[in-house]
């Protein structure tokens, strides 16, 4: 896992492997909870449930998990100024946890979007 940082405070995630049987990537205050599972052949997640709790988050934060193709992820600070490229290829995600980000799809590529719902139409675009 590539932390990325921005003026020291952790903005993204690049989640490049997986390291162990069950292993968080994000923070357990997150908006997103993003695990990797190194599981063996006859493991078995107990039956279980989630008892509903509320749970208020103010962030939107997405993961991108490339299953085939690569992409680019663009970084930005707060003034619109790309920061940082980084290369997302099949088999890695991207935790984007509170930074502005252009996603460039430089391959036929086969995605997941993993966000906290539910959905609000909050898109605000960088000039440029």
């Amino acid at each position: 896992m590539d932390n990325i940082f921005l003026n020291k405070k952790l903005v993204a995630i690049h989640i490049k492997r997986f390291t162990g049987r069950a292993v968080p990537a994000s923070a357990p205050n997150g908006a997103l909870q993003v695990i990797t599972m190194k599981r063996l052949k006859g493991d078995v997640a107990k039956a279980h449930r989630h008892v509903p709790k509320k749970r208020v988050t103010k962030l939107l934060q997405e993961c991108l998990i490339v299953i085939k193709g690569k992409i680019r992820y663009d970084l930005f600070d707060g003034k619109g100024r790309r920061f940082k490229k980084v290369l997302v290829k099949a088999g890695e995600a991207m935790l984007i946890l509170n930074v502005p980000h252009e996603v460039h799809f430089l391959e036929n590529s086969l995605v997941y979007e993993l966000k906290n719902g539910p959905f609000i139409d909050d898109k605000q675009f960088l000039q440029g």
